[in-house]
């Protein structure tokens, strides 16, 4: 899956480069608030639009997964609360077992 990923991601940036050489063309780029007008082949708005894009798509994600994460933290450190008093049980049981030799309590399954 992951050589399928970057095979994609191969042909992305080689078509980035394609798109960058067809259009070098300079174009003015003026900031309003500011009045100077900065010349800057064409592609370098484009692309850096949709890098920017992607950063910000990115970063929505992460944000939006942020309770996934939260809930899987939260499952993982039950898990592990979980299974130390389950290991704690088994002592005692074991303990149990050892100081009363004549009781019939069931035997720890390992």
């Amino acid at each position: 899956m992951r050589a399928i990923g970057l095979f994609l991601l191969l042909l992305l940036l080689i078509a980035a480069v394609f798109f960058s050489m067809a259009n070098r063309e300079a174009v003015g780029l003026g900031f309003w608030p500011l009045n100077g007008r900065l010349a800057a082949p064409l592609f370098l708005p484009i692309l850096g639009g949709l890098a920017i894009g992607f950063l910000v798509g990115y970063a929505g994600g992460w944000i939006g997964a942020g309770a996934a994460r939260k809930q899987l933290r939260q499952a993982l450190r039950e898990r592990r609360d979980l299974e130390l008093e389950n290991e704690n049980l088994k002592a005692d049981l074991k303990a149990a077992q050892s100081t009363t030799p004549g009781a019939s309590l069931p035997d720890v399954a390992a």
